[in-house]
């Protein structure tokens, strides 16, 4: 998925119009749909910026190259972040709770 593909998704999942977030970010209307179409790249610290606004790594908006064979949606991106910063002992817990969870479905 490209830099704007990923960005392009974010936003419609935070219901955040680009024009919303163009004056979030001081940047006009035009160059950040520069950005969604894949057309222009922003500077690192607009993409800093970026991650900040939207609350994710700077890693996660710039892998837009690794082969994604799940097709995870960026909630499942973000989920799977998240679950990566648990300590072992929460990280069980996590899992003993999807386990009672999926056990029924």
């Amino acid at each position: 998925m490209a830099f704007g593909d990923r960005l392009a998704e974010l936003l419609d999942e935070k219901e955040i119009s680009q024009k919303d977030f163009a004056m979030q970010l001081n940047i006009a209307p035009t160059t950040l749909n520069g950005y969604i179409k894949n057309k222009r790249q922003p500077d690192f610290e607009l993409v800093v910026r970026i991650a900040s606004v939207l609350k994710v790594s700077t890693d996660y908006l710039l892998d837009c190259q690794q082969n994604d064979t799940l097709h995870l949606s960026c909630k499942e991106r973000a989920l799977v972040e998240n679950i990566r910063k648990l300590d072992k002992p929460d990280c069980e817990i996590f899992y003993n709770f999807t386990d009672i969870f999926f056990r029924d479905k």
